[in-house]
């Protein structure tokens, strides 16, 4: 059990034979507005954070118009490139931190369910506890879990091989001058040819590029050369039986950028994938990716309009028609799992006037056709962002953040019945998930989440704003 753990609490996730390995990209919610990646945007990593101001409402708007999102700062203003959305959707959005909601309302019985998260210990924070650190995805297979993410400005990868009771940050070997000492994990999955972890790395000239780390066992990391494409940013991964896909965004003329994927049998000699976007949509990205029954699912956006992409086999991508919610000036999709043939996605839907609104998509022939579905609030409060998502049990379980009197705290969206459309709410309780209305303002998130076999694991980070610290929390799937 790490240290850190809050006491008198104690794991008690069923610890039962675990099924396949969960391969989802997840990751969390940004908290900056993002730009293209330019030398300019990653400045924060190279640079401390200044001292935060007190939590107040705002609204963030940047040069051109660029999302800015649920969370005022997490540890490290970070590259955190799965929403990168933000160059697509391009709204500010009023961010009330510590405030507004009714922090009093008393949890449903399935919420009552959940335990609290625990603080995530010296693995993750250091033995002085002060190395800045932001959890940003998680992937599990029979027993082994790999949390990527952010430390200290750097990219970071820790590792459980006992389901997620005890962790040990994961060394990172450089095989040559790949730049990896600055940037982020933002995906990792498990494949037949072992793990493979992306996101990206500023070089010594402050530009960022594709970072690619690679284990046979999660036990030694190689970080090796990038995808081959230049200033490219690789935002997420997912493996089936015949090899591994990334996919992301690469620089487009203009300034712009363009939806991009690249593919490989193992963890190495990875080709640039064929996409044919539709006309008229501007700007694409891709933020997430699952392994499907007929291949391969991406999501993202394109122009102000959430999109996905469909491939047999990760060399070619079409681009799938899905609807926006009514109302939505803007809307991007930023996570996706799948089990067979059932395909959910998940994102963030923006009115004019930066109200942000969840969402999910869900597809019942591996992301041909989609469904629309508006993802219900939480008792007490409004949703303002989807934040995880990844197939659990039979199941979907989706994470998200809303404001309350006490602060931030977690929504638990749960689908029991894959390819159904009865998502339910539960608002859980307790350290890392909720704050207490008879204390000062928390803000509290999931991050990154999967299932192993009947366990819930997930990542994320608690605290008053400026002193956020990271958090695990593991649960029973539960409906």
């Amino acid at each position: 059990m790490d240290t850190g753990e809050v006491p008198g609490y104690e794991f008690e996730a069923p610890r039962g034979p675990r099924h396949r390995p969960r391969q989802d990209s997840l990751r969390p919610y940004p908290p900056e507005p993002l730009r293209p990646l330019t030398r300019d945007s990653l400045r924060p990593i190279r640079h401390p954070a200044p001292p935060l101001p007190p939590p107040r409402a705002s609204v963030r708007a940047a040069g051109g118009g660029v999302l800015a999102v649920m969370r005022t700062r997490n540890w490290l203003v970070g590259l955190v490139l799965p929403i990168v959305v933000a160059v697509i959707v391009g709204i500010a959005v009023v961010v009330t931190a510590g405030g507004g909601g009714n922090g009093g309302a008393a949890p449903s019985a399935l919420a009552a369910g959940f335990p609290p998260a625990r603080l995530a210990g010296t693995a993750f924070t250091g033995q002085a506890g002060t190395t800045p650190v932001m959890l940003a995805a998680i992937a599990a297979s029979a027993g082994t879990e790999v949390l990527a993410g952010t430390a200290d400005g750097g990219p970071a990868l820790w590792v459980s091989p006992d389901g997620g009771s005890t962790w040990t940050r994961a060394a990172l070997t450089a095989a040559g001058q790949t730049g990896a000492g600055r940037g982020q994990f933002a995906g990792v999955a498990h494949g037949a040819a072992g793990w493979l972890a992306v996101g990206t790395a500023l070089s010594g000239a402050g530009r960022g590029g594709p970072l690619i780390a690679s284990s046979p066992d999660a036990r030694a990391w190689t970080v090796a050369g990038g995808t081959g494409t230049a200033g490219a940013v690789t935002a997420a991964v997912a493996a089936d039986r015949k090899g591994f896909v990334i996919v992301g965004h690469r620089p487009a003329r203009g300034g712009a950028v363009a939806a991009a994927a690249w593919y490989a049998p193992g963890l190495a000699g990875w080709r640039t994938a064929a996409i044919a976007s539709k006309a008229g949509h501007g700007q694409t990205l891709m933020s997430a990716v699952t392994a499907t029954a007929r291949g391969f699912a991406a999501v993202g956006a394109a122009g102000t309009r959430p999109a996905a992409w469909l491939s047999a086999d990760g060399r070619t991508w079409r681009q799938s028609v899905i609807a926006a919610p009514a109302g939505a000036a803007r809307a991007a999709l930023a996570y996706v799992a799948a089990h067979g043939a059932v395909v959910v996605a998940a994102g963030t839907a923006f009115s004019a006037a930066g109200t942000g609104s969840p969402f999910a998509e869900v597809s019942a022939d591996s992301g041909a056709t989609w469904t629309l579905i508006r993802l219900p609030g939480p008792v007490g409060g409004r949703a303002a962002a989807v934040t995880a998502l990844t197939a659990a049990g039979a199941g979907f379980t989706a994470a998200g953040t809303y404001e309350t009197g006490a602060g931030s705290a977690v929504v638990l969206w749960t689908l029991p019945a894959a390819g159904g459309t009865g998502w339910t709410t539960a608002t859980p309780q307790g350290t890392g998930l909720a704050g207490s209305p008879t204390g000062p303002a928390t803000q509290n998130a999931i991050t990154a989440l999967t299932a192993d076999g009947a366990t819930l694991t997930g990542g994320g980070y608690t605290g008053q704003q400026g002193q956020l610290m990271p958090t695990l929390w593991q649960s029973p799937i539960r409906y």
